[in-house]
C-alpha cells in the first residue's frame, strides 16, 4: 500500500503528464490555415461603408473576432450582420464575431454580414483600393487588399 505522501507525489505527475500532453497535442493539431479572397467594397460617398468577402475556413474551427482597417480608411471598423426586424424593416447589428468552422466557406455579402467602415476619412471612389486587417480569435491575422468596385 502507498503512503499519502507517495500517492499524493504520484498524482501530481501524473497531473503534469496530462497537462503536458494536453499542450503538446494543442501545439500539434489542426492550423487554421485561413484564406480571404474577394475583398471589395461600393464606393461610398457618406460617412460610411461597408467590405464584402470570402473566408475559407482551414482545418481547425475558428471565429473572426474583430477587425482592424488602416486609420487613414474608417474612424471604427466593426463586424455586422443584416436582419429583418419585428416591423419587417431591414436593419444592421453588430456582431462581437463570425464562426468559421473547419473546412467551411463563410461569404460577407450585401444583405449579410459584412465589415462596417464607420467615420470613414475620405470618400470611397471607384478604383481605390486599400488594406484590411482580419483578426481571429486563434491568433491569426491576415491583411487583404479591398478593391472598390461598383456591384
Amino acid at each position: 500500500m502507498l503512503s499519502a505522501e507517495r500517492r499524493r507525489t504520484t498524482v501530481r505527475r501524473t497531473v503534469m503528464v496530462i497537462a503536458v500532453l494536453a499542450l503538446v497535442a494543442g501545439a500539434c493539431g489542426g492550423e487554421a490555415k485561413l484564406d480571404v479572397a474577394d475583398a471589395w467594397s461600393r464606393p461610398a460617398i457618406g460617412p460610411n461603408g461597408a467590405v464584402y468577402l470570402t473566408i475559407e475556413g482551414g482545418e481547425a474551427d475558428t471565429a473572426l473576432s474583430g477587425v482592424a482597417a488602416s486609420s487613414d480608411v474608417a474612424a471604427m471598423v466593426e463586424l455586422h450582420q443584416t436582419v429583418i426586424r419585428d416591423d419587417g424593416a431591414m436593419g444592421m447589428i453588430q456582431i462581437p464575431e463570425v464562426e468559421i468552422p473547419a473546412g467551411s466557406t463563410v461569404m460577407m455579402v450585401p444583405g449579410g454580414l459584412h465589415v462596417m467602415l464607420i467615420d470613414l476619412e475620405e470618400p470611397l471612389e471607384l478604383g481605390d483600393r486599400f488594406d484590411m486587417t482580419l483578426a481571429f480569435t486563434n491568433g491569426t491575422e491576415l491583411i487583404t487588399t479591398v478593391e472598390v468596385r461598383d456591384e
